[in-house]
């Protein structure tokens, strides 16, 4: 591979080139843990006497492994002196060397989000943080276990590539540990000048690396996923610092020395002078991939002075035969509250290009916040233009909020589930007459409201899916200082109302409404009718509501001069003048009944922006009734339930005792049993457990019926003053009641089961009795 030669005759410039880099990219973010070149301190340290034995030690399988590896080595540098080492059998973290493959550790973990692929590589990259390698162009002189490595939470690229691995092939992929060469912003994660993932992506990738005198030279691992299991359609490769999948023909890798998986080891054959993506990952095919433990065609034979270098037929029949002996890594576990809490100490911050990406554990803020995107105007971080930010677990159901630095804007976003069906909310403050657009779960409310914007002159819904086809409500406002149209001091003075509705196909399209206009002020109605096949005007009717005339039934006062129409394409005299008399008091009286609902919009805008403000000002989180670490009333039971159980254990442990010894004694009796002595012993052991049995039912009954005395008094207490006592006193007292409730139904049970149990545990005692060796013989048992 001629491009590996050129960087082997490279080397010992660059080398002495290491000493004099200076890190050019100094950001200035204390938060941010940008890798770069510098002199890394040693790995961290482990607790050896903690560890299995199968960290300290190899076993003879184990040893024959290493030692096939060893002779491996030697054909691969004589057959090929001008490539890099292998990465076959590092030390671990006892000091003892361990064949690559046997430190996969296969795990399947029982959390649904480590069942795919990204799931498992975007916990790999949150949970560890990175170390980058002591030197860049060469490789780790040790591989610690996974196990080791999720206690610490940080290892290099191969620590991380081993752990995803071991994950990925539980959870059923073809994947594989790589030891290759990669750029120098993936070797060192460098994200600032990537695009935010959260972002749009760019149409195609910037513009070139810049030039560095270690290019194609930085080791780095990083996992292979072939196609074929799990319905994988095409081989990939994950980047395990940022769980992102890449194409194998990605710039930013740019070469292969070997793969490794938890049964084999191969080395790529193939010229890697253009990368990676001229590479085919056929790992059967043995002229492009040469494996170690395989029948496939063993290395190439050379001349016969040469042979005492390679196997002899026993040894590669050996080497061809041999199993990968079982993982010396004991299994991998990683706790709930770990997995919950996920970063390193619950908060991990990434830099993008003009982008600064925070992420926090779940319940670790107050607020739910889980993950905030912070965009900037440029690369030096100081202008903000948005900010985005993520929720989980609130009990306001508040998923996510945007923040326009530039308009002053707040977009609000909310799962499915709020008592408004709020979708979206978009204001500059939390207070009426500011400006407000909302939308909402249409198909979830009855009046079918989708959006609904307002500002202080007008307002203007949009529906969906309505029987009487409304799509559209717009609404004008008049000054403050009009009273005409106010009925109180809360609601604006209403000028007019326009309602715009979709064809409804079972009408004629000059009887079938389009546009209503109520013009409150001036008294008008204006009908605009939908347009008729091939016409170019539409049907109107203007209505002028004259004084209603002063009889029991408020009719309605109709002239020919009233109503102005305008028929689109007739020469037909118009309806009658009763027809138009009718349609202008259906007309009035659904004005009236629009005016109620722009009230009820009006209203409604108040009510949630009131329980909007409730809500920030005293943010609450939900917790899962399967969560007991969180969750008070489930620990509880989960107590209660242990406590019932160690009173079992304790119980049983009781009968594994001589449970005559006390009787024995109190009644003189040492070695063998006359039969007045049996029987005296046989009726003070009953009659103590009948004793101790009554003794323990009435403990539970004065408890219970304790409890219940309480919980009266503190209901009486509170029916004579709950006309006095605030919120929260009204919330404590609440809280209490179930916190009694609780207790009382715990004592029930109990009590019940005493009470079932007692006379079979007598009767249980009697038996035993007339079965023990020294009181049966007397009675006639033996």
């Amino acid at each position: 591979m001629d491009a590996l030669e050129e960087k082997e005759e490279d080397e010992q410039r660059v080398e002495e080139k290491l000493g004099g880099l200076a890190v050019s990219d100094d950001l200035q973010d204390v938060e941010t843990k940008v890798p770069v070149e510098q002199d890394c301190l040693p790995k961290h340290s482990v607790d050896m006497s903690q560890l299995p034995s199968s960290y300290k030690t190899n076993s003879p399988k184990e040893k024959q492994l290493l030692h096939i590896a060893d002779n491996f080595l030697r054909q691969y540098i004589h057959l090929c002196p001008n490539r890099k080492p292998l990465f076959l059998h590092p030390v671990n973290e006892c000091g003892v060397e361990k064949f690559v493959s046997t430190t996969v550790r296969p795990t399947l973990l029982p959390y649904t989000e480590l069942y795919d692929w990204d799931g498992c590589a975007r916990f790999v990259s949150d949970y560890l943080v990175m170390e980058p390698l002591e030197c860049p162009i060469t490789l780790p002189s040790s591989l610690y276990s996974p196990t080791t490595t999720l206690k610490h939470q940080r290892g290099n690229c191969f620590d991380f590539s081993v752990l995803l691995c071991s994950m990925l092939i539980g959870a059923g992929y073809d994947a594989y540990c790589v030891q290759g060469y990669a750029t120098l912003e993936t070797c060192t994660l460098d994200e600032t000048q990537e695009l935010c993932p959260l972002l749009r992506k760019p149409p195609e990738e910037a513009g070139k690396p810049k030039c560095e005198p270690l290019h194609g030279l930085r080791v780095h691992a990083w996992v292979l996923v072939l196609s074929g299991k799990r319905e994988v359609p095409e081989t990939f490769f994950i980047n395990p610092f940022t769980g992102n999948r890449h194409n194998t023909t990605d710039k930013r890798f740019l070469g292969i020395e070997s793969v490794w998986n938890h049964r084999n080891y191969w080395v790529n054959m193939q010229d890697c002078r253009h990368g990676c993506k001229d590479l085919i990952f056929d790992l059967g095919d043995a002229i492009r991939w040469e494996i170690m433990l395989s029948e496939s065609n063993p290395l190439q034979l050379l001349p016969e002075e040469e042979e005492e270098l390679f196997d002899s037929d026993t040894e590669r029949e050996k080497r061809m035969s041999f199993d990968v002996p079982p993982s010396w890594v004991a299994p991998i576990r990683i706790p709930p509250r770990q997995f919950e809490t996920r970063y390193c100490q619950g908060k991990k911050v990434t830099l993008y290009n003009k982008a600064k990406l925070k992420k926090w554990a779940p319940y670790l803020n107050g607020n739910g916040l889980v993950q905030r995107l912070t965009i900037y105007a440029g690369p030096d971080y100081t202008d903000v233009v948005e900010v985005r930010e993520w929720f989980e677990n609130r009990e306001d159901i508040l998923v996510r909020r945007e923040v326009n630095k530039q308009t002053q804007l707040t977009t609000d976003y909310f799962s499915k589930g709020h008592s408004f069906c709020l979708k979206a909310h978009t204001y500059t403050l939390l207070e009426p007459k500011t400006g407000h657009t909302m939308e909402f779960y249409n198909e979830a409310r009855v009046d079918g409201l989708q959006k609904r914007v307002e500002t202080a002159s007008e307002m203007t819904e949009y529906f969906m899916g309505r029987d009487d086809f409304l799509y559209l409500r717009h609404v004008d406002f008049g000054k403050q200082g009009d009273e005409t149209q106010r009925i109180d001091m809360n609601s604006k003075p209403i000028r007019q109302i326009k309602e715009c509705f979709h064809r409804n196909p079972e009408k004629p399209a000059d009887e079938d409404v389009a546009e209503c206009i109520f013009l409150i002020t001036e008294e008008d109605i204006h009908l605009t009718y939908h347009l008729k096949d091939k016409y170019i005007t539409a049907s109107k009717k203007l209505f002028h509501k004259l004084p209603e005339r002063a009889s029991k039934e408020h009719e309605v006062f109709m002239t020919p001069e009233t109503c102005i129409t305008y028929q689109a394409g007739s020469f037909e005299k118009g309806k009658s003048l009763f027809h138009l008399y009718n349609l202008l008091k259906d007309l009035t009286a659904k004005e009236k009944l629009v005016k109620e609902q722009v009230r009820q919009s009006e209203a409604e805008v108040l009510t949630i922006l009131k329980i909007r403000q409730t809500e920030e000002a005293d943010i609450k989180l939900s917790v899962s009734v399967y969560n007991r670490d969180r969750n008070e009333e489930r620990r509880r039971h989960h107590e209660a339930m242990e406590s019932t159980v160690k009173d079992e254990v304790l119980g049983q442990k009781k009968q594994d005792l001589d449970y005559l010894a006390p009787f024995l004694i109190q009644n003189g009796c040492r070695d063998k049993l006359n039969q007045k002595q049996a029987l005296c012993v046989r009726d003070d052991c009953l009659t103590d457990f009948k004793h101790h049995l009554t003794y323990k039912i009435n403990v539970i009954q004065a408890r219970l019926e304790k409890a219940v005395e309480e919980l009266q008094k503190r209901h009486l207490w509170f029916q004579e003053n709950k006309n006095q006592l605030n919120t929260k006193e009204k919330d404590d007292y609440l809280s209490s009641c179930s916190e009694s409730m609780f207790h009382i139904n715990v004592l029930e049970q109990r009590l019940n089961r005493e009470k079932q149990m007692a006379p079979q545990k007598y009767l249980a005692l009697e038996d035993k009795l007339c079965m023990d060796p020294r009181i049966a013989e007397h009675l006639g048992y033996i």
